[in-house]
């Protein structure tokens, strides 16, 4: 005889593997964001460390020159394109950040469902090990009375 609830422990088996694989894959998905931050964070250390140089160069252009309105107007425009480039790094770090915190949140429910489905299987393999105990007996039983039966008839 089989054990009853074999095909309600596969159904726990492959639930439990696609919780495993979609916590893989969740964790991957917060590694590539965490690389991703790190990324955004270099750029803007970039920025950071040559934007005084890049303003000083364009400053460089028209210091000690005369100039005409449209010129600093240029100057103006290549310093604003610069403080504007720093304040896109800033902001893709700032997104990089919430994109990370979504991951993270994610593979802790992956995490949660994995915790789920292989304490659901637990429980059915826990049943299992105690009915196999309990078929044995019944089994060892089942024997001993066949054996019984059968030197019972010898001796009369």
């Amino acid at each position: 005889m089989g054990y009853e609830l074999q095909s309600l422990l596969r159904i726990r088996f492959m639930r439990e593997d696609r919780a495993s694989s979609e916590l893989t894959a969740a964790r991957q998905a917060v590694a590539q964001a965490q690389e991703a931050l790190d990324a955004r964070k270099r750029e803007l250390a970039e920025y950071a460390r040559t934007r005084e140089e890049r303003r000083d160069r364009i400053y460089a252009t028209v210091m000690g020159r005369p100039v005409s309105r449209e010129q600093l107007d240029l100057v103006q425009e290549g310093v604003a394109r610069i403080d504007e480039e720093g304040a896109l790094k800033a902001d893709n770090v700032t997104r990089a950040q919430s994109e990370l915190k979504t991951r993270e949140e994610a593979a802790a429910v992956a995490h949660g469902n994995f915790i789920a489905a292989s304490k659901d299987r637990m429980k059915i393999d826990e049943h299992k090990a105690e009915w196999l105990i309990r078929d044995a007996k019944e089994q060892e039983a089942r024997a001993e009375c066949e054996l019984e039966d059968f030197v019972g008839r010898k001796q009369e």
